[in-house]
């Protein structure tokens, strides 16, 4: 795209949403800038090798760890810190992480809200389980944390369309999901839009034991949702450091209802 051409994108985008109230969400916000400027991308899906390069990370980094997270003290726990970690693979928020380094400081600093007891407790009755995805290459994780768990119904919902580098089905080609049902939101939308989301995710939502959402924009969504959720992110910026009480670069494993 030449610069005319991205000029244009960001003048329409500016145009749509300087006219949003500001009581809507991030991600609410953003998914409407994407979605005015998008016309002007020259492909659908821009991300798309990034996303590939990012699982190919994800599952060289898994080899590397595996066995320090089967070892611990609580595999199940670091099973969780792993997926936090990786959730620094946003390319919404940066373009630079260390996914490496990241996961050695939470291994060693652990959750900055931390309900992880009161997840361990539900999940000993838990038959149906619910992750909502978040960005590829973390994705990696969030399937070997599914693989391992012991419930009968294991679900991975991912988007219907490309957005960033948010998961897709297609992003999972190629990886081991066997035991897994992928389901779609039924929506492009970062986080959850509860306004476009299709009726098998609706149904799916409301019958999960447990249900836990990964990364900001789940965060952005759920926070306030009508049921409990478990949300999973890494704090990447000052809007949600502010909203949790802790600083940017803090893992964050906390009960909707409790925050």
């Amino acid at each position: 795209m030449d610069d005319e051409v991205i000029l244009d994108a960001i003048k329409e985008s500016w145009e749509y949403i300087k006219g949003l109230d500001l009581n809507y969400s991030p991600a609410y916000i953003a998914t409407r800038s994407i979605r005015t400027g998008s016309k002007y991308f020259p492909v659908k899906d821009p991300y798309r090798e990034f996303k590939k390069e990012h699982n190919s990370l994800a599952l060289d980094i898994l080899d590397k760890v595996r066995d320090q997270v089967e070892t611990s003290e609580d595999p199940l726990k670091y099973r969780l810190i792993l997926m936090a970690s990786g959730n620094i693979i946003d390319l919404g928020t940066q373009d630079k992480f260390d996914v490496i380094e990241t996961l050695k400081r939470n291994f060693e600093i652990g959750f900055g809200i931390d309900h992880y007891d009161i997840f361990k407790e539900k999940l000993q009755n838990a038959r149906k389980f619910l992750l909502i995805a978040d960005n590829a290459g973390e994705v990696v994780f969030d399937i070997y944390f599914l693989k391992n768990l012991d419930v009968e119904e294991k679900l991975l919902a991912v988007k219907s369309g490309p957005v960033l580098n948010d998961v897709t089905a297609y992003d999972l080609v190629g990886l081991d999901i066997s035991g897994i049902k992928v389901i779609e939101t039924g929506s492009d939308a970062l986080g959850v839009d509860f306004k476009e989301v299709s009726e098998e995710f609706m149904e799916h939502f409301n019958s999960a034991d447990i249900v836990l959402a990964k990364g900001h924009a789940n965060f952005e969504t759920l926070d306030d949702a009508s049921r409990e959720v478990f949300l999973l992110l890494q704090i990447k910026c000052g809007v949600v450091s502010r909203r949790l009480g802790k600083p940017v670069g803090t893992p964050v494993f906390a009960l909707n209802t409790l925050i």
